[in-house]
């Protein structure tokens, strides 16, 4: 087996939460002044991408409701070079999801698509990878991603 350095400092695997109804996203708080961002989080030494996904909702207390079984096939790729980060971005359908009691986050909650309440340019980087991999629940002009 070949052993390959890669040059991140982390990895993350987040969820982008679609509702089916109404193409809403589903966003977690974790600091009072901060910025909502998809659920998800670090990967930790021997789990896949997946795995920690699953491990992060589950510590995070967020349970699907309905989950498509395609979520695997959809998954965005983006490299934060500030953080040095490498991003993995699963992209589910669900009908809802079910919060429970989480000290990690302060507030959960469905968000309409033109609600600008990310972190900077994670908007963006989640209208590009609904218009890539589900463009039909994407509810945004398109346009003002062209020139990202």
């Amino acid at each position: 087996m070949i052993e390959v350095k890669l040059p991140f400092k982390k990895v993350t695997a987040r969820a982008i939460l679609i509702r089916r109804e109404d193409g809403c996203l589903f966003g977690v708080l974790h600091q009072a002044n901060g910025r909502f961002s998809p659920p998800g989080g670090v990967v930790k030494e021997g789990e896949s991408p997946e795995e920690a996904l699953l491990r992060e909702l589950e510590e995070e207390k967020i349970r699907l409701i309905s989950p498509d079984s395609a979520w695997r096939d959809r998954i965005a790729v983006d490299y934060f070079s500030g953080r040095k980060e490498l991003n993995l971005w699963y992209i589910f359908l669900v009908d809802d999801v079910q919060m429970g009691e989480s000290e990690e986050i302060l507030d959960a909650r469905w968000l309409d698509q033109t609600q600008d309440v990310w972190y900077p340019s994670m908007r963006e980087k989640i209208f590009l990878a609904i218009a890539e991999h589900l463009p039909d629940f994407l509810k945004v002009e398109v346009s003002v991603l062209e020139s990202w």
